[in-house]
């Protein structure tokens, strides 16, 4: 059996795992396509169940590209979305997420502690991820290592992402460990030949996210950033 080869990077997603941004996301998705669901008439434990599920169905596409993740919630729950309303919903929920993002508590210090090269991977535009890091205080932690979806062939779940940012830092995508707290971005990085760890301290049903990373690929999961540093020195010292 071939041996496992060191960990010596560090890729991170940037949205849910540096910046605390997919509630706002989620929280501003659902607002703005819940009036479009037909209503049901007469029937409100079925409306609510169905308005529960179109909750799950963001949820759950949280590290898409908007348009893919709009295309699809589309469609299963038959919305039809106009092309000046998925234009309207997208820059609500850019500017919601650019204004109102914090730093995901703890994850300055724990990166603090991590002594390994780093880069952000997100499927996020160049400048969205610039502005959001430097609002954070976290800009200087990648500077020059921000790779976006936007900017490669396939965004995630494709790894071409990830593979950018190994070729970036000039190593072996095998040698990275990734950070990422989507289904969408953890098979991105599986994809890539990355050890994965899924982050789910953000996420709406912290239990349920860690059950459905763990079945995308991810080798372990945690949900508070203290434990950070600790997953990642296990990893290097793993062979």
């Amino acid at each position: 059996m071939m041996q496992r080869q060191a960990i010596t990077h560090l890729v991170c997603d940037c949205d849910g795992v540096l910046l605390d941004s997919e509630s706002i996301a989620l929280r501003m998705l659902h607002r703005e396509l819940l009036p479009l669901l037909s209503p049901l008439q007469q029937d409100d434990d079925r409306q609510q169940a169905r308005e529960a599920s179109l909750h799950h169905a963001i949820a759950n596409r949280l590290g898409m590209y908007t348009d893919l993740l709009l295309d699809e919630v589309d469609v299963e729950f038959a919305l039809g979305l106009a092309p000046a309303q998925r234009e309207r919903i997208k820059e609500v929920v850019a500017q919601a997420c650019g204004e109102l993002a914090e730093p995901v508590p703890g994850v300055a210090q724990a990166l603090d502690m991590i002594r390994l090269p780093r880069a952000v991977a997100s499927n996020s535009e160049s400048a969205r991820i610039e502005a959001g890091l430097r609002r954070c205080g976290l800009f200087a932690q990648f500077e020059g290592r921000i790779f976006s979806g936007h900017d490669v062939a396939h965004p995630k779940p494709a790894p071409d992402v990830y593979l950018a940012a190994a070729a970036g830092l000039g190593v072996d995508p095998a040698r990275c460990v990734a950070v990422d707290d989507s289904i969408t971005g953890v098979r991105a990085a599986v994809a890539a030949g990355m050890h994965v760890l899924g982050f789910t301290g953000v996420a709406h049903d912290r239990r349920a996210m860690a059950h459905q990373l763990m079945q995308a690929g991810a080798a372990r999961t945690f949900d508070d950033m203290k434990l950070f540093p600790q997953l990642i020195s296990e990893l290097i010292w793993l062979r």
